[in-house]
């Protein structure tokens, strides 16, 4: 019940190509090991935990043999696994991974309306943007203060170690350092982080027993209980499994879509549509 069709990138267009029917009926479900705010009933012998190192390199392996996307599989990304106590058999999964940090350094669940997007001109729900992209923009400052520094780089005699040049210049340029280390620090904390519900999975003899559900309610309590940076998270699904989000955990179209996720979801589309079905974008704000 209820299947998160992810971004598969090459290996949804695969899937489709090859007939993999784990794909469209595998449902991507997420992962968590607390169901304290919403009663899932699953068997008793399973049991949800956290995911752990161990982990990640068998589920990339079932994930690219059912032709879904193997990457970003990882411990650190909210995993959590569905076990079976009897067996030690892994027997589903799923994770919250981070999409990047908000372009403004605004929750942009509180930034725009989203029926007035035109009228603002704001784009903060669609930017988001890596740390690397956010140290780049910092150097870019950096570098134009170091050019507009009186202090000269000394050269010739000037150049020593033990002169009055030498020591004003590495003076300034490790002030840079630590201040442009107190800039990031302060940057990537005002910034709330956008984040996408995926690699959701059940293998085929343990589905339609509610193992998705629990996954589903149990990695968006611990998301919220750990209080990452960011309340919206997105998933991509098929529009037929939209109103089981809907009402199961309070999901709703979005159309203003974090352009880390525009490429797979027009890769999506494409092949949905061979389907005769659609991929759509849904959020949620805990």
């Amino acid at each position: 019940m209820g299947t998160c069709s992810a971004c598969y990138h090459f290996f949804f267009v695969l899937a489709v190509l090859f007939g993999s029917s784990s794909l469209l009926n595998g449902g991507i479900f997420i992962q968590a090991f607390s169901l304290s705010k919403r009663d899932q009933i699953i068997p008793s012998r399973i049991r949800l935990r956290s995911g752990f190192p161990d982990d990640e390199i068998p589920i990339s392996f079932v994930m690219a043999k059912e032709l879904m996307n193997p990457l970003g599989i990882s411990h650190k990304n909210n995993l959590v696994v569905a076990e079976d106590i009897q067996t030690g058999r892994r027997v589903g999964w799923a994770q919250i991974r981070s999409l990047g940090y908000a372009a403004v350094a605004t929750d942009p669940s509180r930034f725009e309306d989203d029926n007035d997007v035109e009228k603002n001109k704001s784009l903060t729900r669609r930017d988001v943007q890596s740390k690397l992209a956010i140290e780049e923009d910092l150097d870019e400052l950096m570098w134009q203060e170091f050019e507009d520094d009186p202090i000269e780089i000394p050269n010739g005699l000037a150049s020593l170690p033990w002169t009055k040049e030498y020591r004003a210049a590495s003076q300034a340029a490790q002030d840079r350092i630590r201040r442009r280390e107190r800039m990031l620090e302060v940057e990537l904390a005002a910034r709330p982080k956008l984040w996408e519900l995926s690699s959701v999975y059940v293998i085929p003899e343990w589905r339609h027993q509610g193992i998705g559900s629990a996954l589903v309610s149990a990695v968006l309590d611990q998301h919220s209980t750990t209080k990452q940076k960011g309340r919206d998270i997105y998933a991509l699904t098929l529009a037929s499994t939209v109103p089981w989000y809907e009402t199961q955990f309070g999901f709703a179209k979005e159309n203003q879509i974090p352009n880390a996720m525009v490429t797979e979801l027009n890769v999506g589309k494409t092949i949905t549509k061979i389907i005769g079905d659609d991929l759509v974008c849904i959020r949620i704000t805990l």
